[in-house]
């Protein structure tokens, strides 16, 4: 209709205007299609001015599409347009296309906003493209793109994720010698990458002078984050001199203060400053959480005192409901740990009556406590009814039952439990064959132990030096030298080689039968 009229470029920008604010986009590109067709000149700023609505409407391909439309006719974007650009193409990490960008950019003399640039770089360390963020970071600075505290911020949360410390300290130092005032966000950036990374001395030096300023008020994230790292290293001492120190700087202590210290009273069997830390929570009306007293459970397991623990459950946390699984595991695994399986066996009911459903760690403990027992028969059965209730154990654990069984003589067992294991959907790592060799081993079963030795093999898995120890011993005991010596080939020719003891048995044997 407006080709047919004519209709000048105005009229196709007002129209395509309406069309946008209404929100009929795709009424809009057809016009666009239509304007650009038609005998109407079109200009650089109608292409910037489309790709930008494209853009805020997620338009990326259609935006990609009109980009490369217009550079044959000589148009470009507007170092704006270019920016907002390479923003949106960050969202959907179309990483080639944003390098074209700044490709075309450079030759137009164009430099990415600060805000593209910061966004560009986050993106790079999301990806965990560190090299190229570094060197995106100093090729930009070269072509006159001056960092913020938002970049120092985003390259030094980068760096120390990926363990590049020394890195993330060049560039906050840097951002200090140039004027810049770190912000609370950057301050949360280095203290908890570096003290997650270990290095808390060197965190809680590199901001004192900050924190002390007083100009800034820092979030109870960064102080909460020296605690716990000094903590991480035993010193208590400087963990409470923050505290006393944020307190008075008008930054409360929040849960998160106080769990960190409960965390670490309760490591150090400090029960009498744990138990004093939970009633100046509550008396506070900030109230433990789950967390808070399944370390003092933790605390008073570890101090063999589980059944006190045990009192905390009835009396404390399941008034509030906060008893959870992991409260009942602490305590099964201190019972079973001391002997008293029963009481162990007897929470393990309570569990179900209480709704609270036991999870693979629960029927790990006691498996593992009843086989230690001699009670292989109740653990077959916690074992089933594990599976029942599609609770699937991982390899970890059944290659821990296997070991076990295989250890105790009770070797059919074993094998019943691995062919169970792969039914299971769990593949068997060379660890779990060990075991089970192991056992055949020794029970005079070498057929069995072959058998298995071939089997995982097929499966592709080589053997390394402890199966092969295993098989030509079991070979040795039952005097299949031949076979033995074959297996001792295959050992050396996989580079391994056969230690002292079983080497000299062997030899010893062939020797006595060649005397013979």
């Amino acid at each position: 209709m407006y080709h047919a009229l004519g209709a000048p470029r105005l009229i196709y920008r007002a129209h395509i205007s309406k069309l946008v604010k209404t929100g009929l986009i795709d009424q809009a590109i057809n016009l666009f299609d239509q304007m650009t067709q038609s005998d109407c000149r079109v200009f650089g700023i109608d292409y910037n001015r489309f790709i930008g609505v494209l853009l805020r409407n997620s338009g990326f391909d259609l935006a990609e599409h009109y980009y490369f439309q217009m550079l044959p006719q000589g148009f470009s974007l507007t170092p704006f347009t270019y920016s907002r650009f390479i923003s949106a193409l960050c969202s959907v990490k179309n990483f080639n296309l944003i390098e074209l960008l700044l490709h075309d950019m450079d030759k137009l003399n164009y430099v990415p906003d600060i805000w593209a640039f910061n966004i560009y770089l986050n993106f790079l360390f999301r990806e965990k493209k560190i090299d190229l963020a570094l060197e995106v970071f100093h090729r930009m600075v070269k072509k006159g793109r001056h960092p913020d505290v938002v970049t120092y911020t985003i390259m030094i949360h980068g760096l120390c994720k990926t363990g590049k410390f020394d890195n993330a300290v060049g560039f906050w130092r840097e951002m200090v010698l140039k004027g810049f005032r770190p912000d609370n966000k950057a301050c949360c950036a280095l203290v908890i990458g570096l003290c997650e990374g270990g290095k808390v001395d060197l965190a809680y030096e590199l901001v004192v002078e900050v924190i002390k300023g007083g100009n800034i008020k820092f979030s109870t994230l960064l102080f909460n984050a020296l605690i716990s790292g000094f903590c991480r290293i035993r010193r208590i001492d400087k963990a409470q001199a923050i505290k006393l120190f944020m307190t008075k700087n008008g930054c409360e202590s929040d849960l998160v203060t106080y769990n960190i210290l409960l965390n670490y009273c309760c490591n150090e069997l400090m029960l009498e400053e744990a138990e004093k830390l939970v009633k100046k929570m509550e008396r506070s009306g900030m109230g433990p959480d789950v967390y808070s007293y399944n370390q003092m459970i933790k605390g008073l397991c570890n101090a063999n005192r589980p059944d006190k623990a045990y009192s905390l459950i009835v009396n404390k946390m399941e008034a509030n409901g906060l008893a959870d699984v992991v409260s009942y595991n602490t305590i099964i695994k201190a019972f079973c740990k001391s002997g008293h399986i029963r009481k162990a066996y007897k929470l393990f009911d309570e569990m179900g009556r209480k709704g609270i459903a036991p999870d693979v760690v629960t029927f790990s403990t006691l498996i593992k406590a009843f086989l230690d027992n001699g009670s292989s028969d109740i653990a077959k059965a916690l074992l089933d009814r594990m599976s029942r209730m599609c609770l699937l154990p991982d390899c970890i654990f059944y290659t821990t039952i296997i070991d076990h069984l295989c250890k105790s003589g009770k070797v059919e067992m074993a094998s019943c439990i691995f062919n169970e294991m792969i039914i299971q959907g769990v593949s068997p790592d060379l660890i779990s064959y060990n075991a089970l060799i192991n056992g055949f081993c020794k029970s005079n079963k070498v057929t069995e132990a072959i058998h298995l030795y071939e089997e995982m093999q097929t499966r592709g898995f080589s053997p390394d030096e402890i199966t092969f120890k295993l098989i030509i011993g079991g070979l040795i005991q039952e005097k299949k030298l031949s076979k033995a010596c074959k297996v001792w080939d295959q050992m050396m020719e996989k580079g391994f080689t056969l230690d002292g003891a079983v080497s000299e048995r062997l030899i010893n044997a062939i020797h006595s039968i060649d005397s013979a």
